[in-house]
């Protein structure tokens, strides 16, 4: 191209635009769906170390001593962002629930891993996003259409086939995982009324606390036994592997687009079956593959709802501003 002032040949116009914005976007997105992934990757190499250790030491120790590495990791964490200069901003009733959600998650989900399968346990979790659904709906007067609330009783269809009630397959620590799943929606639902300037690392600390507080005291009114080395390294690392999955999930909200991003969370059900089959020799049967199936769909078309509802939204802001 000729620069009509000088005469000489100038570089390639570079047109700003709905172009770069968008290549701007999907380079987000790509960055947030990598680090969604990440996540599920070090929270199903937590989880597989948790259930190794699972029946060395008591469920209160365990869930103590992870919680402690935790604690003092966000701590760290917080120290390095300078968080604690908005600490008086983290007492509130919404954050109380949330550590209340958090830590009795904790409880449930690792007492249902030491006596299930990793697989189906991680299965069920994954009814979390679809309870979400229903619970924003009835308490938080959000509106849900129909198409979204059959998704939800289809994922519960699909839980149905992996826990199976009444049948031999049935173990009642699989209500246990259903409890973690509830615990799961009350902390998601309060975190929405925290105060935004609260970073999550602060948060983090907090739920860890609560956890390591409520652990503690069950675990020195029984009878204390000091972990063994590889024990207590496992721990360690399974402390390490949460704190970066809760980062990578960060990372991960906050670079993409959520409807585009988030269903990459079931991406943790194929580590786990990985996890599964290489570690603890357990294959899900056919049923319980079906039910995987049936709440990952559900899930993913809840997603896929939530982003049409969402570009309509827009689409009827924008004709309305015109």
């Amino acid at each position: 191209m000729r620069d009509s002032d000088s005469g000489r040949t100038t570089g390639p116009v570079v047109r700003e635009g709905p172009v770069a914005d968008e290549a701007a976007r999907s380079r987000s997105n790509l960055r947030g769906i990598l680090a969604i992934v990440a996540a599920c990757a070090f929270f199903a190499c937590g989880d597989t170390l948790m259930k190794l250790v699972a029946g060395t030491l008591p469920t209160s120790e365990l869930i103590f001593i992870r919680g402690f590495f935790v604690l003092i990791g966000a701590g760290a964490m917080c120290i390095w962002l300078g968080a604690f200069g908005v600490l008086h901003r983290a007492f509130s009733r919404a954050m109380a629930i949330r550590a209340a959600g958090d830590s009795g998650g904790a409880w449930s989900f690792q007492l249902a891993l030491a006596r299930m399968p990793y697989a189906e346990l991680s299965s069920i979790s994954q009814l979390t996003p679809l309870v979400i659904t229903a619970a924003s709906a009835v308490f938080l007067g959000e509106r849900v259409g129909w198409r979204r609330w059959t998704a939800t009783a289809v994922g519960f269809s699909g839980i149905l086939l992996i826990i199976r009630p009444g049948s031999n397959a049935f173990t009642w620590w699989a209500l246990v995982g259903m409890i973690a799943v509830f615990c799961s929606v009350i902390r998601d639902l309060s975190t929405r009324n925290v105060d935004p300037s609260v970073p999550p690392p602060l948060i983090t600390m907090f739920s860890a606390g609560l956890t390591v507080a409520t652990s503690g005291v069950a675990a020195l009114a029984g009878d204390w036994s000091w972990p063994p080395p590889l024990v207590l390294m496992a721990l360690m690392a399974a402390g390490g592997f949460s704190l970066l999955g809760q980062w990578c999930t960060i990372v991960g909200v906050r670079s993409g687009e959520l409807s585009v991003v988030v269903p990459f969370r079931y991406s943790i059900i194929i580590f786990a079956i990985i996890s599964g089959i290489f570690v603890f020799g357990q294959f899900p049967d056919a049923l319980t593959l079906l039910g995987i199936a049936i709440v990952c769909g559900a899930g993913l078309y809840t997603f896929h709802r939530e982003r049409v509802r969402r570009a309509e939204a827009l689409a009827k802001a924008q004709g309305a501003h015109r």
